[in-house]
């Protein structure tokens, strides 16, 4: 698989193509801190129920892409914090995902779901 790298303040980082032209100018700069070159694009889920595990979310946006990994914040006891993360290879999977579930409802809860924002 072929991979463009592109110079993002001052430094080198790594996007897969997304598009036969290759046009990465299509990626919205807010959405490039979401991306690991390691483990894909970086989905933020919140509002999860108690009872949410990796199937629970692998469930959920399996059928928009390929997947990488998931992974629910659990606490001591193993019951799902409310929210977890979701790295998808793809970005149009990664942003088709969210547009989907953003405000959707699941268990009776609705859900929050966009990229992961950088640490600040």
């Amino acid at each position: 698989k072929q991979w463009y790298q592109r110079r993002v303040r001052g430094s080198s980082v790594q996007y897969p193509p997304l598009a036969p032209n290759n046009d990465n100018s299509r990626i919205l700069e807010s959405h490039k801190s979401s991306y690991d070159p390691e483990k894909g694009w970086c989905v933020f889920v919140y509002n999860l129920t108690a009872a949410a595990n990796n199937e629970t979310l692998y469930q959920l946006f399996s059928k928009f892409g390929a997947i990488n990994t998931v992974k629910p914040v659990v606490d001591k006891d193993n019951s799902c914090k409310g929210f977890g993360f979701v790295h998808m290879l793809n970005y149009d999977d990664a942003c088709r995902s969210i547009q989907s579930l953003d405000g959707s409802q699941f268990a009776g809860k609705t859900l929050q779901v966009r990229f992961k924002n950088a640490k600040k």
